[in-house]
């Protein structure tokens, strides 16, 4: 089990985040689904680079879980919306939990899933190299985009990718 104990720059955000994971990986328990972790929590994890900042986690499960998913988590209280671009958001203020669909997202993505314990929350997390294939393709994805906000995300993409391809030297 990868075992996470240092936190990112952004040490409160990520408190507040951290508390409202656990809540929603609870309801995800409450009705059967077993997300994996994905994105910038992911590489947080396996990196443990205390310069990063996380704010959101991103979770993948199937598209169909999404209805089910939604109604559970509306119940306690969260706002969701379902996205046209294959997303439920699960968010509270300034805090967001994201599900991306594992048909969509994931599709030819090693399923080599990792145990994780992040403070005291525990996930199933992508492998490393599964990680590295899901930052290539947003390389990928957004190196031909020219603006302001495409090319902040682009930049912020290729740091994870060579953070995670350092973890190879």
């Amino acid at each position: 089990m990868i075992e996470v104990t240092t936190t990112p720059r952004n040490q409160k955000h990520f408190s507040r985040l951290m508390s409202f994971a656990r809540e929603v990986l609870g309801v995800c328990d409450e009705v059967g689904i077993k997300p994996i972790l994905s994105a910038g929590l992911a590489v947080f994890a396996y990196t443990e680079n205390p310069a990063m900042e996380v704010h959101d986690v991103d979770l993948s499960c199937s598209e169909s879980h999404f209805p089910r998913l939604r109604q559970a988590l509306e119940e306690q209280g969260i706002d969701c919306r379902i996205t046209n671009w294959h997303v439920l958001q699960a968010v509270r203020a300034d805090l967001k939990v994201e599900f991306d669909a594992t048909e969509y997202w994931m599709q030819d993505i090693p399923e080599h899933y990792e145990p994780a314990k992040i403070g005291d929350v525990q996930f199933w997390m992508v492998g490393v190299d599964g990680l590295r294939e899901l930052y290539r393709r947003g390389l990928v994805d957004t190196a031909d985009k020219v603006d302001d906000s495409n090319q902040t995300r682009h930049r912020a993409i290729k740091e994870k990718l060579r953070s995670l391809d350092a973890l190879r030297a």
